[in-house]
């Protein structure tokens, strides 16, 4: 009996170790993937500013790694949690394995209508349960202009049946992950949103 309770207690630390190495693991490559994003994204920034080089789609379409499938489109922050993402291109499942996705490609931020941006619960998007009404998220795109939103809605929808503000004529942006934000539930189909409205625009 003692040492079925021994290979038991050694089988549960062996398969939590696991465990824990994976997690380590994918918060490890997310981390570095956003580096190499962030130096993808500066060297856009570089080329555009760059008076030799005129700013053509080439140019914003760097890849941050030859052979991706994706590149980043915008710089994501929060002010009152003094973080910061870049945004890839889509929201496809290697974009989202790096880092935000952009959900609505033919709305960006500043546009009319609600731009929605994704990402993981476990990673780039771990923190957004603490942003709350009146803070600020800060997006700023390859043109180089800042949008600064207000936000004022945070809910959590099931996304078989509830996909709010899709339909507005403000300009809006919202954050979607995976809820709730512990991991207990697999494949939820439960989404935590966080909203705000454009409030400042600056070049």
């Amino acid at each position: 009996m003692k040492n079925t309770l021994k290979w038991l207690f050694i089988t549960g630390l062996v398969l939590s170790g696991i465990g824990l190495l994976r997690i380590v693991y994918y918060q490890g490559k997310a981390g570095v993937a956003q580096m190499m994003i962030l130096s993808a994204w500066e060297e856009s920034q570089t080329l555009k500013l760059a008076k030799t080089v005129k700013v053509t789609k080439a140019v914003e379409n760097i890849k941050p790694w030859p052979w991706a499938d994706t590149w980043p489109v915008m710089k994501l922050e929060f002010p009152s949690l003094d973080e910061s993402s870049i945004v890839l291109k889509d929201d496809s499942g290697e974009s989202l394995a790096f880092g935000p996705g952009l959900m609505t490609q033919d709305i960006l931020p500043g546009d009319i209508g609600n731009s929605f941006i994704a990402a993981h619960r476990d990673t780039h998007f771990s923190s957004i349960g603490r942003l709350k009404k009146n803070q600020e998220i800060q997006v700023t795109l390859h043109s180089g202009i800042t949008y600064n939103f207000e936000i004022d809605k945070i809910k959590i929808v099931d996304s078989r049946s509830q996909q709010p503000w899709t339909e507005t004529k403000e300009k809006r942006i919202t954050l979607v992950t995976c809820y709730p934000f512990d991991g207990s539930i697999a494949n939820t189909p439960f989404r935590y949103l966080v909203s705000g409205f454009l409030k400042v625009s600056s070049i």
